[in-house]
């Protein structure tokens, strides 16, 4: 069985949520606006935090999804990793239904 924080039904939603405001993260050229990016991966992380608690293998997990430091090519990188972090959350959601860690 899973842990979590907070009631199976909020943390699908909030999950759920995070994943819809990965569609309006700014888009450029390239890929996603890096920055805008960026800020999302903070609310996410801080979202899965309240779902898990810091410093659970779900939060690490996806702060080990980082961008480089480098900002060239970051616009197209984002997107590649902001398709990484869609899969990670779907995942999530799966366990959680499924009442177990995977």
């Amino acid at each position: 069985m899973v842990t979590i924080r907070v009631a199976p039904e909020d943390a699908v939603l909030a999950l759920r949520e995070r994943i819809e405001a990965l569609n309006v993260v700014k888009k450029d050229g390239a890929g996603l606006d890096y920055y805008d990016f960026v800020r999302w991966c903070s609310k996410t992380w801080q979202t899965v935090d309240r779902i898990y608690g810091q410093g659970s293998p779900h939060s690490e997990e996806l702060r080990t999804l980082a961008l480089a430091n480098c900002s060239c090519n970051a616009s197209l990188q984002a997107l590649v990793m902001a398709e990484e972090y869609h899969a990670r959350l779907l995942a999530f959601i799966d366990e959680i239904r499924a009442g177990k860690p995977e």
